[in-house]
């Protein structure tokens, strides 16, 4: 054998190896998750309200007097190279964050109260909050109202409802399907909402995020879109729909409908009908842009 065959044999192969152990190491993860489930039997008339620190909160519906609750917390992170310590340190955390139901019986009004919290305050684990996630699935009866916040890094989803929908996520988007009862909410910093249509009024109100709402059937009540500091506001009408018309904004309106006006058409401001004039279309948006679009 010679020297440099020697020399790659009991030195660089070696090194070489040790250095893909100490690679798998460091891009090799820990994932762990810890999950509950609870189903409840509960009157159609009931409130479902979620309030949790962390977390996604997904609502889906159902044709039964039936509420199911399913939670998951979920660690996934880069650093087994430190796995003895940060084992124990997850569970502690998985303990820490507390999840609480109440429910009243079912043959009352049947509210469900559902709550996530840190016992010690969120401040104390704040180093590992980006590897850890809280996810909250709730299956109401159709006809519930609910009343959503996450505070932070999680969205809300809410399916199709029959009931009222009062939404707030501080870090996160708001999604909601065809609401047939009130709509109310608002996001943080950098959320969007995006609404598919209500049947009731509609009050939505997104910092930097963008506003998207469809309006798929003629509106009984009005409806108030604003954006606070720099997102846009998107709304997408049947051309059949009747509506008095107010927006106003320091950016760009657009519209792909004749608006009659009434008494204001500026650059950035329009008051007018469209089809002859029914429930207020409120849209206000600091500096983003307004677009009205025909479906």
């Amino acid at each position: 054998m010679t020297k440099l065959n020697k020399f790659i044999a009991f030195v660089i192969f070696p090194l070489l190896c040790l250095s893909l152990i100490i690679l798998g190491l460091l891009l090799s993860g820990i994932s762990q998750s810890n999950s509950r489930s609870e189903g409840l039997n509960v009157n159609l008339t009931g409130h479902l309200t979620v309030d949790t620190e962390l977390g996604t909160i997904n609502i889906e519906t159902t044709d039964r007097n039936h509420v199911d609750i399913a939670v998951k917390k979920i660690w996934r992170s880069r650093l087994l190279i430190m796995r003895p310590k940060l084992v124990g340190w997850i569970d502690e955390l998985f303990e820490d964050f507390e999840i609480t139901i109440e429910h009243d019986p079912p043959d009352t009004e049947s509210d469900v109260r559902i709550e996530g919290k840190f016992k010690r305050g969120r401040e104390y684990w704040q180093e590992g909050l980006k590897w850890f996630k809280v996810e909250i699935q709730v299956t109401v009866p159709r006809q519930y109202d609910v009343t959503l916040k996450t505070a932070s890094r999680g969205d809300i989803h809410v399916g199709d409802l029959m009931g009222t929908v009062r939404a707030e996520a501080l870090g996160g988007n708001i999604y909601l399907g065809e609401i047939q009862g009130e709509v109310s909410g608002e996001t943080g910093v950098s959320g969007d909402i995006i609404l598919k249509g209500c049947q009731s009024s509609v009050n939505l109100t997104a910092a930097t995020g963008d506003i998207r709402a469809e309006m798929t059937t003629q509106p009984q009540h009005p409806w108030t879109l604003h954006t606070s500091i720099s997102g846009a506001i998107d709304v997408t009408l049947y051309s059949h729909i009747a509506l008095d018309i107010d927006l106003q904004t320091q950016g760009k309106i657009s519209s792909d409908f004749s608006i009659q006006p009434q008494d204001e058409i500026t650059e950035n401001r329009l008051k007018g009908t469209l089809n002859g004039g029914g429930p207020l279309l409120k849209l206000h948006a600091s500096t983003g842009e307004i677009r009205l679009k025909r479906k």
